[in-house]
């Protein structure tokens, strides 16, 4: 090779090349950036509507359906999903991935205003925006005080911590829950107002007139322009107070003698503890440009800054930092990542012996690495875990054609120790030059399916594929370049003379070998019926290994779900959840608990939900527990019902992995589709029963309440026509009573507060008091509800779901024991025995539904994988019989992934692929070393097939089991995950290395009598008498 030529006989520029090419690698290595995952943008676009007092069934009716509609015309589209609750609208449009997030934004945008004509028109503006999922909060602080109460901590976080905050470059906004955000109430007395006959809407109307400041214009005064500016505003309650409302006669009328005007707060919605303690808390999210560490970083310096001007008594902890997740997964995949390197170095320097040819592969493999860095750097990706896991995968790659290349001038060396060393590294690396490029164009073609085939697991693992890639074409450089010129360099001109015992000791193990080897050929027929034996065995284990999206975490992070009968107010919510909080937060492996009471997190917001809680857990760091997160969820399963108050239903479970669509949720989502609700809510309990009866699914939910209390003001239209009140004045007065209007605001030293007008909670307690309310008629007189309307007991939906325009009730459970495969086989089997009428379907989603995905992604990577590798082959060796021979042994060397995935308990997981596509390679590997050499062999020397076979099965015995066992190593320290964040990569690790280790016996005995087994009958050398020698072993034991 010419290339090979330049490289040896050229060192000095080789060097300068690869000091300079170093020094760009650690220069993209100091400047990437780093996250746990890699940049995954999922095409989804959030639309939001306020309708103010409208009920799910409204908002469904007059909302959902015409909106709906238009946006199932856009392009590219997914599917629509969207949620109808009280006052509260939301659509989620999902596109397909790969679609432009922008322009899908636009279509969307494009629907809304052809839909606006036929929505409500009192209905707040919509709210449109691309769902970005890196701008999830990457830190979640806890704001509190033991002097302030929750009015003050709430307005202090919001008028001067936010503000410092916004300011910390990277940060994108912050959204704020807990404490009670004041507001002036006027809290209306109904009473007065029907004495004085005043309406709602005379006292909304003169507040706003007068509270207005508004500049009138300009007045010249000689050679000065003087603004003139009315200064109107509210300076103080009494202010309020005394506002004019109405004039009878002489008589005057304050809004004090209708009213009572306090500085108050809202009502409690959500309320938040970190720690057993009241407290505000903030989620900080980031730009979708910027560095989750950098930006979490920034934020907690920012933090360090503040401290020394906080007000005494007060005090913000930091109750959650994407930063320290990422940290401690990074540093466990790092730590993997140099183990491997290690354990690879002594593997080479075991079976080289020479601690010269140790320190040729000591400075090929960081320069390989190193240049890797910048080539990341070029291509934008981030410093992740899989990344990283890339460069632990490539680790034993990166060594496999270094080690072939030295190990051939070695050999070289000692048959023709009078050539020169640069002559001998020349031809050495030429002899293998063919075999290692086919070896490598093979391993990329098992690649390339991840770029070509659509799907998330296929982004998902876009990095960690490109930087394997990139490590393959850097090592494939480095072997036919830098090792040959090192080589060269560093070995000695002369070789030794007598070999060291471990080379007695493999010359030994070859000989051995090759009379195993030959006894083996001669009963041919039986070695491969052994090995047909044990892919048959895989194949029928193969069901029982069970199956996953990808593998949860043990990060520590546990989630405590809280649900009461719906229409419980949020003051009982709190209540439960304090009981839980207090039996689980003091535990001696619990390092923070953050509770929220009344309210979902569901990622970039939290929606108030009164009758729910949520209680987050942080466990101590993995080292100083015993058990991981998995166990610790079971063991709370047998806590949190001794610790729930009656009525309450808590669910632990582990929280998933933020960023990953669909992840969110329970381990099965069950989604049950039709038109009717009340069939609907049917079907979802007959199923979550028969789930519950099971025995395997627990905590099973359903998302569908029928039974939220409410008043229902029936109309009577007739007696309202009469009396010259309509529909809209009497839900105008309706949401003006209950649920208060703001009018104006309130402004004290440049922030506005809101004033409220209400009913005061005495005054709206019961049935009759909204029965009493007044409503103002159209001639200007007032009459009572009661008058026109019947106000009714009743329940109704709290939230009606949708997906692609049909109704849907979700069931969600989680698996008790076993994998989600198995959780969904044995769910399949619970619904066969649910009846349901005609026109309603069971859906699975969630990761259930990404499983599935998963798998025919899988297949279609794996097929496509294959036959990219027998192309690649076939053209290199113009021939069908080495490549078929070569892919045939493959499926045998899978099954090792399967036995070894079994014996250890993991699923198979979408990970476990890129184990699968490493065992390919290796398999493809070592064929191509074995079966090429043997053939050139045959056909250069005229040798029998059988005789062939065996000299080319000893000659490359050492390079094949060195590479084979370098990537065994490389992927040890991630199976054995001793430290943090390798919990996605695990499964990975134990795959490839149940693979190769079976690997090794196929390569060692079952290809070549393949390889026998095709070769051409009616030769007389194939059929070499039995007794005949093939090799002396005495001869290599005695020396």
């Amino acid at each position: 090779m010419k290339l090979t030529q330049y490289s040896v006989h050229r060192r000095l520029a080789t060097s300068v090349v690869m000091l300079a090419l170093m020094v760009l690698g650690f220069y993209g290595l100091w400047r990437l950036p780093v996250d746990f995952l890699p940049d995954i943008t999922y095409p989804v676009v959030k639309l939001q509507i306020a309708w103010p007092g409208a009920t799910p069934d409204e908002i469904d009716k007059d909302i959902a359906d015409p909106l709906e509609r238009l946006m199932a015309t856009v392009d590219n589209l997914d599917y629509i999903k969207s949620s109808s609750r009280e006052s509260t609208y939301s659509l989620d449009v999902h596109f397909e991935y790969g679609a432009d997030v922008d322009v899908a934004f636009q279509d969307v945008l494009a629907a809304l205003t052809r839909a606006e004509p036929d929505l409500p028109p009192d209905i707040n503006p919509p709210f449109v925006f691309k769902a970005d999922p890196s701008q999830l909060p990457v830190m979640k602080l806890a704001v509190r005080s033991d002097r302030w109460g929750p009015v003050k901590l709430r307005e202090w976080t919001d008028n001067w911590l936010q503000d410092r905050i916004l300011g910390v470059k990277g940060v994108a906004g912050t959204e704020i829950v807990g404490g009670l955000e004041r507001e002036i109430r006027v809290l209306i007395d109904p009473a007065a107002l029907e004495k004085h006959h005043l309406s709602l809407e005379t006292i909304l109307t003169r507040l706003r007139q007068e509270n207005v400041e508004q500049t009138g214009g300009r007045v010249t005064v000689g050679r000065k322009e003087i603004i003139a500016r009315a200064t109107g505003e509210f300076t103080s309650l009494d202010v309020i107070r005394s506002v004019l409302v109405a004039r009878r006669g002489e008589h005057r009328l304050y809004l004090r003698d209708i009213a009572t005007v306090v500085d108050s707060h809202e009502d409690l919605r959500v309320g938040t503890r970190f720690n057993n303690e009241g407290c505000v808390r903030m989620s900080v999210r980031k730009e979708a440009e910027a560095n989750t560490v950098d930006v979490a970083d920034a934020v907690a310096q920012r933090l360090d800054e503040l401290r020394s001007s906080l007000p005494d008594g007060l005090e913000i902890a930091v109750a959650e930092s994407q930063a320290a997740y990422v940290r401690q997964s990074l540093a466990g995949v790092r730590d993997a990542a140099i183990g491997a390197a290690i354990l690879l170095v002594l593997v080479v320097y075991l079976f080289l012996g020479s601690l010269r040819q140790v320190l040729v592969m000591a400075l090929a493999l960081p320069f390989t690495l190193v240049l890797n860095f910048g080539l990341m750097k070029m291509a934008g990706f981030s410093l992740n875990i899989f990344s990283l896991g890339g460069l632990v995968v490539a680790l034993g790659v990166i060594l496999d054609n270094a080690t072939v290349v030295l190990e051939n001038i070695s050999r070289l060396r000692h048959e023709e120790p009078d050539d020169a060393l640069a002559e001998q590294a020349v031809a050495g690396t030429s002899e293998v030059g063919s075999a290692i490029v086919a070896a490598t164009l093979s391993y990329l073609a098992l690649f390339v399916p991840f770029l070509i085939v659509p799907g998330l697991t296929s982004l998902l693992f876009k990095e960690l594929i490109l930087v394997v890639a990139g490590i393959i074409v850097v090592s494939l450089v480095a072997s036919i370049t830098v090792i040959p010129m090192l080589a060269a360099t560093f070995l000695h001109r002369h070789p030794p003379t007598s070999a060291t015992r471990f080379e007695r000791a493999v010359a030994a193990m070859t000989v051995f070998y090759g009379w195993i080897l030959a006894w083996m050929l001669r009963g041919r027929l039986v070695v491969a019926a052994a090995f047909a034996a044990i892919l048959i065995g895989g194949i029928l284990l193969a069901r029982r290994v069970g199956g996953e999206f990808l593998p949860l975490m043990n990060d520590g992070r546990i989630m405590v779900k809280l649900k009461l009968p719906s229409g419980a107010a949020v003051e009982e919510t709190d209540r439960a959840l304090r009981a839980i909080e207090a039996k689980l937060s003091d535990a001696p492996v619990v390092a923070t608990a953050f509770a929220l009471a009344g309210g979902q997190d569901r990622g970039l917001y939290i929606y108030e939900v009164a009758n729910e809680g949520q209680l987050d857990l942080q466990l101590v760091p993995k080292a100083q527990r015993a058990m991981s997160t998995v166990e610790y969820v079971r063991k709370l399963r047998q806590l949190v019902p001794k610790a729930t108050p009656p009525g309450v239903r808590a669910m632990p479970r582990q929280m998933p992995i933020k960023g990953i669509h669909a992840m969110q949720g329970s381990d099965i989502l069950l989604e049950i589709r039709g038109q009717d609700t009340a069939t609907l809510f049917e079907l979802a309990e007959r199923s979550a029963k028969a789930m519950r009866e099971s025995g395997h699914l627990i905590n099973v939910d359903i998302s569908l309440d029928l039974s939220r209390p409410e008043y229902q003001v029936v109309l009577d239209r007739t007696k309202a026509a009469e009396l010259g009140v309509s529909a809209a004045d009497v839900a105008a007065a309706l949401r003006t009573f209950v649920g208060g209007a703001i009018p104006t605001q309130y402004r004290e030293a440049d922030e506005y507060y809101d004033i409220r007008v209400i009913v005061s909670d005495e005054g709206m307690a019961s049935r009759r008091d909204v029965e009493n309310l007044a409503i103002t008629c159209a001639g200007g007189g007032t009459v009572r509800l009661r008058d026109v309307a019947v106000v009714q007991p009743a329940v109704g939906p709290v939230e009606i779901v949708r997906k692609n325009q049909v109704k849907q009730v979700n069931v969600e459970a989680d698996i008790g024991n076993g994998d989600l495969a198995a959780g969904v086989a044995s769910l399949r089997e619970i619904l066969a025995g649910v009846e349901r009428p005609p026109g309603y379907e069971f859906v699975f989603g969630g990761r259930a539904e990404m499983m599935a995905d998963m798998k025919n992604e899988v297949l279609t990577v794996l097929g496509f994988a294959l036959f990219f590798a027998f192309v690649i082959l076939t053209v290199q060796f113009n021939s069908v019989k080495l490549p078929g021979l070569i892919l045939g042994s493959v499926p045998v060397c899978l099954t090792g992934v399967v036995y070894l995935l079994h014996v250890t308990g993991f699923p198979f997981g979408a990970t476990v692929i890129i184990g699968v596509l490493v065992v390919v390679a290796a398999t493809i590997n070592d064929g191509v070393l074995l079966l090429t050499f043997a053939a050139e062999l045959q056909e250069q020397k005229g040798i029998s097939a059988f005789d062939a076979v065996v000299e080319a099965a000893k000659t490359r015995l050492r390079p094949r089991v060195m590479t084979t066992l370098t990537t065994l190593m490389g992927f040890l320290p991630l199976a054995l995950n001793m430290g943090e964040g390798g919990d996605m990569l695990q499964p990975m690790a134990i795959g490839a290395i149940g693979g190769l280790l079976l690997e090794m016996p196929v390569a060692l005995f079952l290809m070549p009598c393949m390889y026998l087994l095709a070769a051409r009958k009616g030769s007389s050398s194939d059929h070499r008498d039995a007794a005949e020698p093939i090799c002396d072993l005495g001869a290599y034991v005695q020396l």
